[in-house]
This record gives C-alpha cells, structure tokens and sequence, in this order.
C-alpha cells in the first residue's frame, strides 16, 4: 500500500520548492524593473539637461530678457584712440606684416572750411591802468600778441574767438632804459594777463572739447561719425585731432582727478565693485585678441559723496584688486568673484541677492514653455527671494534710516532668509549635477555666509545693481564700438568715464559740468586737493545751473 502521509510530506516540499522558486523569479523580475527605472530615470535626467540648454539657447537668441548680464564677449565703447588708426590680427594673434604701394592719383578738391573761415570774435585782454609803475609816465601801444585761438561751440552754430593781448612800453623809461642799460637787459614792456588755453598750442576750447567728450561718451557716437558731421556743418575736425586733444586732456588734468577719486574712494565706509571685459589692440606682452578688464567701483547709497570710478586694468586676477583697494578698510559688496576675498581688512565682505535669483530664473527658465513651471524648486526658491526685495521696497520708499531697516530686516528678513537656505539644503539632496538649478544651488551655498551680511548693517544693499548700473552705459554703445587702439586710450577713456558717470550721480547736465570743469581747471591749481575739491561733481560749491532741473 501507499504511504498517504509520506506522499502528503512529498507534496508539501514539491510545492514549497515551486513556490520558492517562484519567488525567486518575482524578486529577480523586481530587481530588473528597479535597474530598468534607474536607468530610465538617469536618461530623463539627462534629456532634461539637454531640453534646459536648448531652451536657454532658444530664449537667448529669439526670446526677451527680464534680466541683463554682462556679456564676457561684449564690445567696449573705450575706444577713442581706436579712431586713428586699425591692425589686422592673424589667428594666433600676430599682427600681419604690410607693405606700402605707392601711387598717383588726383588731388580731392577740399570742400571744408578752415576754422579762419568762420564768423570770428575778438576778445581783447587790455591794461586797465596804462600808466607806467615805475616813473608814472603813459604807456604806448607798440604791438598786439594772438596768443591762441579757440573754436567754440554755441550748440547749434560755431564762431572762432581771437585772444589779442596789447603790448605797452613806456617812452620815458625806454629813453632811459636805451640810455643807461644798452641793449643787454630788457625793454620795459607790459600787457595784460591772457586766460591759459585748456589744451596749449591748440583751437581747442572747453566748449568744443565738451561737445566731444558728451557725444562720443555720454550718446555713443563715434569719433569718425562725429567727423562727418562736423562736415556736414562746414568744420574740418578730423578724429586724429579730436583723439590726440582727449588723450591730451587725461594726460594734464583727468588722471590727477582720477587719482583724487581714488584717494577719497579708500576712505569710504561702504562701496561696490565689479568688472567687464573690454579689447585693447596694442598691449605689451598680449595679442590683439586677448581680453582685458575696466574695473568699476562706486559708493554706496549711504555715502556722503557720490561717485564711480573705471579702472583699467590688463587683466582680471585678485591682485589687481587687492592693489587698488589696499588700505581700503570698510563694507565692499560684490556679485561673488573670488578675487575680492583675497583683500585684506575689510570689515565686511557682502554678497549679492540678484545674482543668486537670476541664477534660479534661469533655471526656471530653461524648463521651456511646456513644464508645469510654478511646481518647480527654482520657482519656489526664486518667490522666497522676491520677497526680501518686497521689503526693500516697502523700506526704500520712505527716507533712508539705516538703523530702522537693520530693524526691519532682523524682523522680518532673517526669517525668510532662513527659509531660503532650509530650502536649498533640501533641494540639493535631490539637484542633478549639471543643471541649472544645481549650479544656483551650490552658489547659495557657497555665498551663504556673504549673503547673510546685509542683516548686520542697514547700509548694505541688497544687491550690487548700483554697480551693475554703472557698468552698463559703455556696454551700450558695443555696437558702435569694437576696441580701443592703446593702453593710454583705455585709462582716458576710464578716467573720463568716471567723471561723466559720477557726474549723472549727482544729478549734473553732464555737458554743462564738463564745461565748467574744464574751464576751472585752466584757473585753480589742480595739485591743491582743497581746490580740486571745489570743482568736483560732488561738491556743493557747484553752480546752480549745472544741475538738471527739478521741475
């Protein structure tokens, strides 16, 4: 007979083994999916990295910009020397060798005029006494001196001004004279004092200089476009002229104002900086390609004096900015380049709130116009921002107390803050390399502590746009401008830049100001910082009339 209880116990570990092995099937089955899912998800991460930079590409080629950068390749409108004369640089960056054809060709009929052709006044700088100091006896006139001659600009029309000086001699005393000394010392002769022109040996007057420096700075115009308007009007002023009196200026008179600004920039308490690429063909030691850098640093907004200053520098390493800013003891805030973390003493090193949002909008932003934007991380992170520069706002509307808004902003502020940060060491658990939103993610966290500093002092602004403000007017111009020719172009084209700007600052008709000041700089000693002090765009002992009006 069969065993009933041993063919059950067979039974059982027949179907104990099917079963065993089929769990064994599932879990293997599960472990593929798991793998599948992995991968999968590795492929989406991907394609979304690539749908974000075909995005950012699509919106920066076709789409509108909320936010304005500073463009690494941009062209630089510091450049009036560039006017006068061009090189061609090969692909390695060596300037092409040339050679000169010579050959006949028919002389062009001139069709300017000469300044000499130009409706001319005479200014005659005459002794009002006229009686000799030393014997009393009258003066005869024996002969007029031209000392110079200075094209102005009335706007809209030109005239020509003769300064004539009247040479005296005294008769009595030339007998005398004749009789006694022979004709080894002096003749007795006197004339009046003559008004210094602004640029010796030139027709330069601060006027036209002024009209120069407005158009070519302040409207983006072209040295070369500015010459054929002169022709237009009538004036032959090539752009080699009016090049060689720019450089001239900075030579005798900007770059000792440039140097003054400086001094005072070193004293301040609370200033930011940033830098922009420009080109300068001719660069010791650098190919004509190679880029080099306008540094750019202003007052903050709780200073007393207000102003910027455009430094050119050949490049973009930390010792650049540890040179100009040594000594400088206050609050510098900046976008978060490393070469500022190299200066020594500062009080407080700032970081910037809009370079952290723009970071996350462009991680919004290149999700395309197909994803559920409002659910995303760096929409969430980007709203959190917002709201410290609501209360800003809010703060900014009223009169500037600093010691209220560092009130507002523990308040209010520091909480938020917290949440901001909470939030990015969440979403960087989960950020994908590579992306968008994790490079914002690892520049919030590695700016933390600089972000953090606007809660310690009400001085500090929330974002370094006041600088970025400031580094925008000769980005303007890029497309008008290519380059600036040498070294001496670009340190005179930031030194007039600073004045101009710092000009605007304080609320100055920018040709009107230049005006005055060139005009001062002929009469003051610009080596006496008490007088300079006087004629700068800060200076409260400013005409009237040079400010824009407030009607």
């Amino acid at each position: 007979m069969v065993d009933i209880e041993k063919a059950k116990n067979l039974s059982k570990k027949a179907l104990l083994s099917v079963v065993s092995d089929q769990q064994d099937i599932i879990a293997d089955q599960a472990n593929r999916i798991s793998t599948l899912e992995t991968q999968m998800s590795a492929i989406n991460e991907q394609l979304n990295w690539l749908t974000e930079l075909q995005n950012l590409y699509n919106r920066s080629q076709f789409g509108s910009k909320s936010e304005v950068t500073v463009i690494p390749e941009q062209l630089s409108i510091f450049d009036f020397d560039s006017d006068m004369e061009t090189i061609q640089p090969k692909e390695d960056g060596e300037v092409k060798k040339t050679e000169t054809v010579t050959y006949q060709r028919k002389v062009k009929k001139n069709t300017g005029k000469d300044i000499r052709d130009l409706p001319t006044t005479t200014v005659l700088h005459d002794l009002e006494d006229k009686t000799c100091p030393a014997c009393g006896g009258k003066l005869r006139k024996i002969s007029e001196n031209i000392t110079h001659r200075e094209l102005i600009h009335h706007k809209e029309s030109f005239e020509v001004v003769v300064h004539v000086q009247p040479v005296y001699t005294c008769d009595k005393c030339y007998a005398t004279w004749k009789k006694t000394s022979g004709y080894y010392t002096p003749a007795p002769f006197f004339k009046a004092e003559v008004p210094e022109a602004i640029i010796p040996k030139s027709y330069a007057s601060p006027s036209i200089l002024s009209e120069i420096i407005n158009n070519k700075f302040n409207k983006a115009l072209p040295l070369y476009r500015q010459e054929m308007a002169y022709e237009q009007l009538g004036i032959k002023l090539s752009r080699q002229t009016m090049s060689k009196w720019l450089i001239k200026l900075y030579d005798m008179y900007f770059i000792k104002i440039q140097e003054y600004m400086h001094r005072k920039l070193l004293k301040c308490e609370y200033i930011q900086a940033d830098e922009s690429t420009i080109q300068v063909l001719h660069v010791p030691d650098k190919s004509p390609t190679s880029k080099t850098y306008m540094w750019v640093y202003v007052t903050g907004r709780s200073e007393k004096e207000q102003f910027v200053i455009y430094k050119y520098e050949p490049g973009r390493n930390y010792e650049y900015a540890i040179n100009y800013l040594k000594g400088f003891k206050g609050i510098l805030e900046t976008d978060g380049y490393g070469a500022y973390d190299n200066i020594e003493g500062l009080s407080i090193h700032a970081g910037c709130w809009a370079h952290t949002r723009r970071k996350f909008h462009e991680a919004y932003e290149a999700l395309g116009s197909g994803a559920d934007k409002t659910t995303t991380a760096s929409f969430k992170l980007e709203t959190i921002i917002n709201k410290l520069f609501k209360i800003e706002d809010e703060m900014n509307k009223a009169d500037y107390d600093y010691n209220k808004i560092l009130e507002t902003r523990k308040e209010k502020s520091s909480k938020i803050v917290d949440e901001f940060f909470n939030e990015v060491q969440e979403v960087n658990n989960r950020a994908v390399k590579g992306t968008h939103l994790y490079k914002a993610i690892q520049y919030s966290i590695n700016q933390e502590a600089k972000l953090r500093k606007f809660l310690e002092d009400g001085r500090i602004e929330l974002s370094t746009n006041r600088v970025e403000n400031k580094v925008r007017p000769f980005t303007i111009g890029r497309k008008n401008y290519l380059f600036f020719n040498t070294v001496d172009g670009a340190e005179a084209g930031g030194a007039i830049y600073s004045i101009l700007e710092s000009a605007k600052m304080n609320k100055l008709l920018t040709y009107d100001y230049m005006e005055y000041l060139l005009e001062q700089l002929t009469v003051i000693d610009i080596d006496d910082e008490t007088q300079l002090e006087g004629i700068m765009p800060w200076s409260k002992e400013l005409p009237k009339e040079l400010y824009i009006s407030q009607k």
